[in-house]
Order: structure tokens, then sequence, then C-alpha cells
């Protein structure tokens, strides 16, 4: 239900300017710094006609909470900081208002604890299970969860509050949502087909590769001299 506030003054009547202004929305309730909301204004004349001709001039209360750009009677609040404010249209001494409520992200938790992820020739990954809080303690819906893990090389993280198994181990991955942050203990475990495993490659590992071979072909010229002396006969 829209807001109305009503100044009526019979200077501006009689010159035929609006005697209130209509806000649409009559509030707006903010999450996190950047977020923005859009307010347009009607200015009525007394017979309730609107008056579209007439601009607001726009302020706000508290612009550490909320900002407002305005082009006319269209109007941007722009969230700044927690805390609340109040958003003016005025034009002469008439006047309308709304309430912005910004709230910020002030705790996010995650779960399991510890999430196991399997290495296995087929990649999927693991959704963890992500609650957001603001600063009043309410639950906030629809942010987006960022993770990443402390070792890449063991796991990764994406946008989406999902982890990745990339090799063996143990590692933290941290979650975070608009700079709150958590965090879980992460444990892979390989569990690929010999097919699809790598060989491990140890120290010296091109060294025993390189005497392998010698030794191989050592055997190989072994093997053709004794044919040809064979072939030659007594």
């Amino acid at each position: 239900m829209r807001h109305h506030l009503l100044l009526a003054l019979p200077l501006l009547a009689a010159c035929g300017g609006p005697v209130r202004v209509d806000l649409d929305p009559a509030s707006v309730k903010l999450f996190g710094r950047g977020q923005t909301a859009l307010v347009h204004a009607t200015p009525r004349d007394k017979g309730g006609k609107a008056s579209p001709e007439h601009a607001c001039a726009w302020t706000s209360s508290d612009p550490k909470v909320a900002t407002v750009s305005a082009k006319q009677n269209d109007a941007t609040v722009t969230a700044a900081g927690p805390g609340a404010a109040t958003v003016t249209c005025a034009i002469g001494e008439v006047k309308a208002e709304l309430t912005v409520a910004v709230r910020t992200v002030a705790r996010v938790t995650a779960s399991p604890a510890l999430v196991k992820l399997e290495l296995a020739d087929d990649r999927a990954p693991v959704a963890l299970q992500v609650q957001v809080f603001d600063d009043e303690g309410a639950p906030v819906a629809g942010r987006i969860a960022f993770t990443r893990c402390q070792d890449e090389e063991i796991c990764r993280g994406d946008a989406r509050g999902q982890l990745w198994a990339v090799g063996p181990g143990k590692t933290t991955a941290l979650v975070e949502v608009q700079g709150a942050t958590t965090s879980v203990a992460v444990e892979v475990k390989d569990v690929r087909t010999d097919l699809t495993k790598p060989e491990i490659l140890k120290k010296g590992y091109m060294e025993d590769l390189e005497k392998k071979v010698q030794k191989q072909q050592a055997a190989e010229a072994a093997a053709a001299a004794k044919a040809a002396k064979a072939a030659r006969g007594p």
C-alpha cells in the first residue's frame, strides 16, 4: 500500500501546483552496501490528477546509510551502510517521505564442518549448505557464496558454494558472502581407477627411467648380437 504524505498549500493549489506526492514503493529494504532500489514519485493536483511536469528535489536524511540520485521524479536509492534513513521528495513545500532500512551481512555458516571429497574418474562437486544472517540476526536469502581452498592442489571452490576435488590430502576451505566468512575442513580421497590415475613422480624418477631404458637397450643389443652369431654358424 502506498504511503502518502500530504501537505496542501492554498498558494500552490491556486497556482496549479501539486498538493501531494505519491511514492512507489512506500519503503525500501536493502541488503549490503551498493545495492539499489528504484523509487518513482507522482505529484498530484487537488483533483488527484498526476502533474508530471513538477519535478522532485530528492534528499537523504543520512547519506552514511543511503544515498539518492535522481532524474526528475525517478530516483535511485543506494545502500551505503547499516541503519535507517529517510528519503524525501520535495516540490516546493509539498513533501513525501519513504523509509530506507539497510541491513548488512554479518554472519555466515556452512555445513558440513568436515567435507569429504572423492577424486573420481567422473568429477562432481559437493555443494555446501550455506546460511546467511544480517546485522540483526535475521536470515538473508539470495546471497552468492564464494568458496576457495587454502591449498588448491587439494580442492578448488567456485561462486556457487561448491567444492571440487583436485588431489588427495587435507586442507581448509573458506566461504565468503559479502565480506562475512567462515571455514570448513576438507579431506580428499583418490578413488580413481588405475587407467585414469596418473603415475606418481617420485624423486629421481627421470634417473631411474633412464637406467631402465639403458638396461633394455643393452638387453636388446645383446640379443641381436647373439642372433647374428647364430646366423653365421660355427
